[in-house]
């Protein structure tokens, strides 16, 4: 018997990855720890193997993953992510399935353990072909593993793009009450409730507009004007004041500047007063954009009072 083709064969029709249950189906045990040893067969992950002249791309990566941890376990964290296209792909893997569940980690995989964790629930969705955990749960999962700088702005830019939303961060965020880095999660689910949707708007709020010294502000406040409806990054409603911050790769070109004064004469004919701070006004002096939006506050409401 060519046990040889037989395995070429039986990996073939597994797209290049089979496991060792699925080998011995049709091979001996013998034959099978033979091939192994022998480094004919290479093991990519516990009990699941590949030929040896054959590669490990991501897809097969991920495939040998989910063969090795089979239907009760759903890919996570930061794996997740990249499946959700919203990070590259990095190692090792991560993959979840209940705290009931034994399925041991290895080199290049990480299995996590979680209290009521069931993958083929609302927990979980597919793409890509994988089932996946949720986006926002993922984001939950993978805030301790992710780089501290990228923390927040991923988690506003999921959110802009309308991928996400501050209540079900929050929802995913119940469910993981123990994790790392719960504070600053916290503090960004909050500003991301507040309206923040850049990590200027973020700065701003932060170091700015929670400032005691001024009276408490709304964050992306609708606004129906008579050339249609706006958003604005900051306002004072009462005072009819509003604060826009232009981000340091925004409101640059011509035609940017053309939309920004055009909005802002919209705005003054419906009686509001707009202010613009740039995002080294708002990280380098922000005592100074504090006193001048308290100023003009001052003074709105002088006026309209009067």
């Amino acid at each position: 018997m060519d046990w040889r083709a037989v395995i070429r064969a039986t990996l073939a029709e597994r797209g290049g990855l089979a496991t060792r249950q699925q080998l011995l189906e049709r091979l001996p045990r013998e034959v099978l720890d033979s091939h192994v040893g022998r480094s004919n067969l290479v093991r990519v992950f516990p009990h699941v193997y590949r030929l040896r002249d054959s590669a490990v791309d991501d897809a097969t990566a991920l495939r040998a993953a989910v063969l090795h941890a089979g239907p009760v376990a759903a890919l996570s964290h930061t794996t997740a992510l990249a499946l959700w296209g919203v990070r590259p792909l990095e190692r090792p893997l991560h993959m979840t399935v209940d705290q009931r569940i034994k399925r041991a980690g290895a080199p290049g995989l990480v299995v996590h353990r979680r209290l009521r964790f069931d993958p083929e629930s609302s927990q979980c969705v597919e793409r890509g072909g994988f089932r996946v955990t949720t986006l926002p749960r993922s984001v939950i999962d993978s805030w301790p593993l992710l780089p501290t700088a990228e923390r927040r702005p991923l988690a506003l830019d999921l959110v802009r793009r309308g991928l996400t939303t501050a209540g079900l961060l929050r929802e995913a965020l119940l469910e993981r009450p123990n994790v790392a880095g719960r504070r600053s999660l916290h503090q960004t689910i909050e500003l991301i409730a507040d309206g923040c949707q850049s990590e200027l708007e973020a700065h701003g709020v932060l170091n700015v507009f929670r400032h005691r010294s001024l009276p408490p502000s709304v964050g992306q406040y609708r606004l129906q004007l008579p050339t249609g409806r706006i958003w604005l990054d900051r306002c004072w409603p009462e005072a009819k004041l509003a604060v826009e911050l232009d981000g340091a790769q925004h409101h640059t070109s011509p035609e940017d500047r053309r939309k920004d004064l055009a909005r802002d004469r919209a705005l003054a004919a419906a009686g509001w007063v707009v202010l613009r701070f740039t995002y080294a006004d708002v990280l380098r002096d922000p005592a100074s954009v504090r006193a001048r939006v308290l100023e003009v506050y001052r003074t709105r409401m002088a006026q309209l009072a009067g």
